[in-house]
């Protein structure tokens, strides 16, 4: 489900039509829902799901500082970044992501990090140049498939 925007939406809410956002390809759409659901804290500010993933990542901070690391949660608007040491929030970096699925890594031009906990600091994709964005709706997809797959073994 995508956060809702203006009185229309609101107003479509009473009549089951929510707005979501395709977890691949980023495009926003209204849907009916049946029923009702949950409603989206005013303080997640997340578009999309981020999954479990563990992923070789490194960051360049201010075009000066690198870091290693491991990517913890992806999605394709940002990621968990875990590692020894975290970066002030606000700081802008280039972010560095290895999956062993793919050959090449992918590179998120410019991500900023919007939280910081003891280990691991929340960043935001700013900036993705259109292949690394196609890339990386690949390794979301491998992912949810993943996901789903242990789902379903897991289900008596």
């Amino acid at each position: 489900m995508a956060h809702r925007t203006g009185a229309l939406e609101k107003l479509l809410d009473r009549l089951h039509v929510f707005p979501f956002r395709c977890q691949l390809c980023t495009t926003r759409f209204r849907a009916y829902w049946p029923g009702t659901l949950a409603n989206l804290s005013e303080t997640d500010r997340r578009e999309y799901v981020r999954l479990a993933a563990s992923f070789q990542a490194s960051l360049l901070a201010e075009a000066r500082f690198r870091m290693e690391g491991r990517t913890t949660e992806l999605s394709m608007n940002g990621c968990t970044f875990e590692s020894d040491r975290t970066l002030l929030v606000g700081t802008l970096l280039e972010l560095t992501i290895k999956p062993a699925s793919m050959g090449a890594p992918i590179t998120v031009e410019t991500a900023v990090v919007r939280s910081v906990r003891k280990g691991s600091m929340g960043c935001r994709f700013v900036s993705l140049q259109p292949d690394e964005c196609h890339r990386l709706s690949r390794v979301i997809l491998n992912l949810l498939v993943g996901q789903h797959i242990r789902a379903f073994h897991l289900s008596p």
